[in-house]
C-alpha cells in the first residue's frame, strides 16, 4: 500500500490513477439508446485503486425523501423511491474522514426500488469523490417517468415541425407505436390537441 499523509493526498493519488471509465452498459437501441457506465464498472476500476492508496468507502446514513405508487399505461403497477444517502470515505493510516451525501431515485415493479436507488447513490458517490468521467451519464435504472417526459417532448417536437396532413399523420403512427412509454398525467390528451389544432393549422394553409 502506498504511503500517504493524508486523505486528501490519497485521493488526489486515486484521481491521477483512474481518469475514465469506459462505459460497457448498453440500453435501447436507435434514438432512444445509449450507453452507461454502470456500478461494475466503476468499482472494477476503483477499488484496487483505492485499496492501493489507503482509502474505504462505507455508507452512513440513509434518508426516505419520498415514495409513490403510480400505474403504467399499460396497467402495470409501478412504486418510486426517492433517497438520499451519505457515505463515508476514510483514510485508513490518518483516519481522515470525508462525507459525500446523494440523492437516488428508482422505480420497480416488485421490491427491489430502494435497493436501486442505493445501488445508484453508490455509484453517484464514488464519482463526485474521485470525480471519475464516464461521457454521457444516463443510467440504466432510469425512471420509466422521466423517459416518458423525453419522448413526450420529442413527439410534440415531432407534431410541430410537421408540414405536411399527410407527414402529421405518419408522425402521430410513430408515436402511436412508441414501445415501453409510461404517458403521464394528461401527456395524451396534450398529444391529441396538439394533432388537431396542427391539422387546423396545415388546412388554413392549404386553402389560403
Amino acid at each position: 500500500m502506498t504511503k500517504h499523509q493524508s486523505l486528501r493526498a490519497a485521493q488526489h493519488a486515486v484521481m491521477k490513477d483512474i481518469g475514465y471509465v469506459q462505459k460497457k452498459g448498453k440500453v435501447g437501441s436507435g434514438n432512444y439508446g445509449y450507453t452507461y457506465a454502470g456500478e461494475k464498472e466503476l468499482i472494477n476500476e476503483l477499488r484496487p485503486v483505492m485499496l492501493e492508496h489507503g482509502i474505504v468507502m462505507y455508507p452512513d446514513t440513509c434518508e426516505v425523501v419520498k415514495t409513490e405508487d403510480y400505474t403504467t399505461s399499460k396497467g402495470h403497477r409501478m412504486s418510486l423511491f426517492l433517497g438520499k444517502r451519505r457515505f463515508v470515505f476514510e483514510h485508513v493510516e490518518s483516519g481522515d474522514q470525508a462525507f459525500v451525501e446523494v440523492y437516488a431515485e428508482a422505480a420497480d415493479q416488485g421490491d427491489k426500488r430502494a435497493s436501486k436507488a442505493m445501488t445508484l447513490a453508490k455509484k453517484y458517490a464514488l464519482r463526485e469523490f474521485f470525480l471519475i468521467e464516464t461521457g454521457d451519464d444516463p443510467d440504466a435504472e432510469v425512471s420509466p417517468r422521466a423517459k416518458s417526459d423525453n419522448i413526450y417532448n420529442r413527439a410534440l417536437m415531432a407534431i410541430e415541425s410537421s408540414t405536411s396532413v399527410e407527414e402529421l399523420n405518419d408522425k402521430w403512427s410513430s408515436i402511436n407505436n412508441y414501445q415501453d412509454v409510461v404517458w403521464r398525467g394528461d401527456q395524451v390528451s396534450k398529444l391529441l390537441t396538439a394533432v388537431e389544432n396542427k391539422k387546423e393549422q396545415l388546412a388554413g394553409v392549404a386553402n389560403d
